[in-house]
C-alpha cells in the first residue's frame, strides 16, 4: 500500500502534468484530476465524503464578479 505523503506526491504531480498540457492544449473545459469509481468511494470514510462534497460544491460555483469602488473597498 502506498503512503499516504506517496499518494498526494503522485496525485500532485498528475495534477501538474495536467495543468501543463491544458496549457499546450487550450482545451475549453478543463477537467483535473482522476475519475473515483464506487469502489474507491466506499473505501472513504463519511468525513472524507464530507469534504469532497464541499470541495466540489466550492469548485463548481458560479464565477462571482469583484467590483472595486475609488475608496478601495470590494463589492461582490
Amino acid at each position: 500500500m502506498l503512503s499516504v505523503t506517496t499518494g498526494l506526491k503522485n496525485y500532485a504531480a498528475l495534477i501538474q502534468q495536467q495543468i501543463n498540457e491544458d496549457k499546450e492544449n487550450l482545451r475549453e473545459k478543463t477537467v483535473y484530476g482522476i475519475q473515483l469509481t464506487e469502489e474507491k468511494l466506499n473505501d472513504f470514510r463519511d468525513e472524507q465524503i464530507g469534504q469532497l462534497k464541499e470541495l466540489m460544491d466550492e469548485a463548481t460555483k458560479p464565477n462571482r464578479k469583484i467590483t472595486f469602488s475609488k475608496d478601495s473597498e470590494h463589492k461582490t
